[in-house]
């Protein structure tokens, strides 16, 4: 792979050499076009642990978009953008740790390493505390299926670190459950080891009215969100909270702000 620096420089293919750039760079990448055709990877043994690894990443990807949705809508616009990254490597690292599996048909059992999601960057512009400068207690139901914030005092003015353009905020929280990922040998591929008829109602969110951001003491706040009722919680599932802010600002009405919206903190698996 060569790099080309200097005043030519152009992109596309020149004699069977790709000129391309990646984001961040000042140079053109060239390399040459070609490699191993899908038939050949599908059947030659030498791409054994290729296809093992591309088996894998169907199970790590099913359980990072399954974590990505149970985050809730929410929180949307003011997570990562590349959040879903961030959580491919984490699984990747959690089915490594299968220690019993084949690989290639490897288990994701994120119900026993949770632990894993606290280091990832959720937040996109700020991290969260940066933004909200008041104290929060956060208190977990006993049976794992509720999460409550409580903030003490609240002063907008003083304890918020808005936008310039921002007139108001809002506060969103939510909770939801994902079970591990297994490989079916007789599908032949990964599953979620509990079906979509279990797990569809495992998750609840709740958002607060839009407050002015110079609004002065607000007093105690608490907010809470409760997973439904009729909904089972197993112990190898996983209850995932976060708690965010959205920036919005009034014209008609409030409406969230394109840049800066906000930032959201993870409280954690459970």
């Amino acid at each position: 792979m060569a790099r080309i620096y200097g005043s030519r420089k152009y992109l596309g293919t020149i004699g069977g050499v790709r000129h391309y750039k990646l984001p961040g760079c000042d140079f053109i990448i060239a390399a040459e076009k070609g490699g191993a055709n899908g038939n050949l990877i599908k059947n030659n043994p030498a791409f054994a642990r290729t296809r093992e690894n591309n088996e894998e990443w169907k199970g790590v990807t099913l359980m990072a978009k399954q974590i990505k949705w149970r985050l809730g809508f929410s929180t949307t616009t003011v997570v990562n953008r590349f959040l879903i990254g961030a959580l491919n490597k984490a699984m990747v690292s959690v089915l490594r740790r299968d220690p019993i599996g084949d690989r290639g048909s490897r288990t994701v059992f994120l119900s026993a390493h949770k632990n894993v999601l606290d280091s990832i960057q959720y937040w996109y512009y700020k991290p969260f505390r940066d933004i909200m400068k008041c104290r929060f207690e956060v208190d977990t139901g006993p049976d794992r299926k509720s999460v409550t914030v409580k903030l003490s005092n609240l002063v907008p003015k003083e304890q918020i670190k808005a936008p310039a353009e921002a007139t108001h905020f809002k506060f969103c929280l939510s909770i939801g459950a994902v079970c591990d990922v297994a490989y079916v040998a007789e599908d032949k591929d990964y599953s979620r080891v509990y079906d979509n008829v279990k797990m569809k109602s495992g998750i609840s969110e709740m958002e607060s009215e839009w407050i002015p951001i110079n609004a002065k003491s607000l007093g105690e706040m608490s907010f809470n969100v409760t997973l439904p009722e009729d909904f089972q919680l197993e112990e190898d599932m996983t209850v995932l909270r976060i708690f965010g802010i959205v920036f919005g600002k009034m014209t008609s009405e409030v409406e969230e702000l394109k840049r800066d919206r906000g930032s959201a903190e993870f409280l954690g698996a459970v």
